[in-house]
């Protein structure tokens, strides 16, 4: 039986990346420690893509007043793979290829 990465895991795993801790620690420069990095779900069903089951989730500046979000992000439930949601596009892409072309460790603000 292959193990399932439960929701928590895959919010673990997404957080353990070194583009959201930075994302964490930009948000809490910015904002004098009013706001936080955080991951909501936007939608609490796997969504599936090409046969597999992904937790939904999108990183958010999450202040008082409002949860701003910064990037939408698939978690696979069965296994490591990451992707990302391209808003601009709408299409899903790899971790690797949203590296390349998107530079998210250079990001600093939210329109990043």
């Amino acid at each position: 039986m292959q193990h399932l990465r439960t929701k928590e895991q895959a919010a673990a795993a997404l957080m353990a990346l070194p583009e959201l801790q930075a994302w964490s620690a930009i948000v809490e420069k910015n904002s004098g420690g009013k706001s936080h990095g955080a991951l909501i779900e936007y939608d609490p069903a796997p969504r599936k893509l090409n046969g597999k089951s992904y937790w939904q989730f999108s990183f958010v500046e999450n202040s008082s007043d409002a949860a701003q979000r910064w990037e939408s992000f698939l978690v696979s439930s069965s296994d490591e793979e990451i992707l990302v949601e391209d808003a601009s596009t709408d299409e899903v892409i790899s971790l690797a290829r949203w590296r390349r072309e998107k530079h998210p460790a250079k990001r600093t603000g939210i329109d990043g």
